[in-house]
């Protein structure tokens, strides 16, 4: 089926691609509120998620957002810490395992992810957000206990409308500060 939207929603997509906009275009009106529906939403929406299958090695894998808190840097912009936990399954050995992360939004490029390496049961790509740094080691990771400073993480958000409003509100907070 092909879904057809009316001509007035192409601007308010546009916005919500672009990060910016008013509050009826991104769903957001205020710093706070892109705050409270990430902390509150992304655990609910990762744990919704099917596991992914990595298609050079045969590892499935759940990723699950356990929590996420924000901050703000002197200069007004919103830094990010996340945490998750996952699960990797290889030759029928399960792995659980912890991931964090700590990085500025004004060190990273926000983009819309499709991953092809790593597929649903379905054979579709993993979707995500990914946070790619503009400078080297911007993300202070850390992988069960151990500091990783890496240049990019992710988050696995497979439903299309759920990653659209997340990305949308990462984009938000980016643009603006305090």
């Amino acid at each position: 089926m092909i879904r057809r939207w009316p001509l007035f929603a192409a601007p308010v997509f546009a916005a919500i691609a672009a990060g910016g906009g008013s509050a009826g275009e991104t769903g957001f009106a205020s710093s706070a509120e892109a705050m409270g529906w990430l902390a509150r939403e992304l655990p609910r929406v990762t744990l919704a998620n099917p596991k992914y299958l990595t298609k050079s090695d045969g590892t499935v894998s759940q990723w699950l957002t356990k929590a996420v808190h924000f901050s703000r840097e002197a200069d007004g912009h919103v830094r990010v810490a996340m945490r998750e936990s996952y699960t990797q399954t290889k030759a029928g050995i399960m792995t659980p395992g912890r991931h964090e992360a700590k990085f500025s939004l004004s060190d990273v490029e926000i983009t819309d992810l499709s991953n092809a390496d790593d597929v649903t049961p379905a054979g579709e790509p993993t979707r995500g957000i990914l946070f790619t740094c503009n400078k080297p080691g911007c993300v202070a990771a850390v992988w069960g206990g151990k500091a990783a400073p890496s240049d990019k993480t992710d988050i696995s958000i497979q439903d299309d409308a759920s990653r659209a409003k997340a990305l949308a509100a990462f984009r938000y907070l980016q643009t603006h500060k305090a």
